[in-house]
């Protein structure tokens, strides 16, 4: 207990000149907000829901646990050809280790969707978001060196930290474009890039100028149509935050009857994970579960083991809606 005490002790007070990193998820295709402000909205007809999950690390220590929620719908303005308008809100909490320091988002997130073609095949879509985060640290939690009375550590004792409060508010900002492309015969083509944290928030407990960095996203995805009732959607994600870079990349299989449609694939998270994934979607509700196989230099502690992801999304869509529906959404 001490050792894991240490340990976050470290990691939340000895960082003050680091830049905060973002929580990262494997299933990138399911957190839409999170990943582009761009697709607030799309494949929205009019309103999706969406749940994810997340534990991480429970082989090595105390896990840490992730929760995400999403909302998103589509409008139109009369009088506005082919464009719609889309608005979100989302929020996640990230708790690490025994709960000691807290990661709290809620934001919301607008769009503008425009079609360039009769067909509304060819779209290209602007966002931004705005939002504000938390970060809290439960002092109660942790023990420090003057809380050493001689034989033990004594919780009783004044840990005399010069910390300006346990929890530190501040604004948050992003913005993101995507294009989206369909051919005939079963081909669909997404790509994006977006920038999170545009302000860099301060999230310093003491009075250092410890932010959050600003955080860039590209992202793609392909949807082909192989056979009547089997679709193969590959995507890819590369993102890079305070010199630190995280890409993922691989594609499910989905294959449909009747009203069911099962999801099978694999991903990688470069350097780190291979990534089973399963899943269905029936009635537009589809579930996901991926599983991070943890490959990196650390499996001799993680035992391979990284991390389980569930994720939850509903769509209501018009019947008679031509907007582009994916894999994805």
């Amino acid at each position: 207990m001490f050792l894991k005490r240490f340990l976050l002790l470290f990691l939340v007070f000895f960082s003050g000149n680091l830049f905060s990193q973002d929580i990262h998820f494997s299933q990138f295709y399911n957190t839409f907000l999170t990943v582009n402000p761009a697709l607030t909205g799309v494949g929205a007809t009019p309103l999706r829901i969406g749940l994810i999950y997340r534990n991480q690390w429970s082989s090595i220590s105390t896990p840490y646990k992730t929760y995400t929620g999403f909302a998103d719908g589509r409008f139109t303005v009369k009088g506005l050809y082919r464009t719609w308008f889309g608005v979100g809100v989302s929020a996640y909490n990230d708790r690490a280790g025994d709960g000691v320091l807290t990661n709290s988002v809620a934001a919301l997130s607008f769009s503008v969707t425009q079609g360039f073609n009769r067909d509304n095949t060819f779209l290209v879509s602007m966002g931004f978001s705005t939002g504000f985060l938390n970060r809290s640290v439960q002092l109660s939690n942790l023990v420090f060196d003057e809380q050493w009375d001689g034989v033990k550590f004594n919780p009783a004792l004044a840990n005399n930290e010069m910390v300006n409060g346990q929890s530190v508010f501040a604004a948050d900002f992003g913005f993101g474009v995507v294009v989206l492309y369909e051919f005939h015969g079963g081909l669909k083509l997404e790509a994006g890039g977006s920038l999170h944290h545009i302000n860099k928030p301060k999230t310093s407990f003491y009075d250092a100028d410890n932010r959050i960095d600003m955080k860039m996203i590209a992202h793609a995805r392909m949807e082909l149509e192989l056979q009547r009732d089997l679709i193969f959607a590959p995507a890819a994600f590369y993102s890079v935050q305070a010199n630190t870079q995280e890409i993922i990349f691989g594609g499910n299989l989905l294959y449909r009857f009747s009203n069911l449609q099962l999801i099978g694939g694999l991903w990688y998270r470069w350097g780190r994970d291979v990534i089973p994934a399963v899943g269905f979607n029936y009635h537009l509700y589809k579930f996901t579960i991926t599983y991070d196989v943890n490959i990196s230099g650390l499996h001799p502690a993680s035992n391979y083991q990284g991390g389980v992801e569930l994720s939850l999304v509903k769509v209501f869509r018009k019947k008679t809606s031509r907007y582009p529906c994916s894999e994805f959404k």
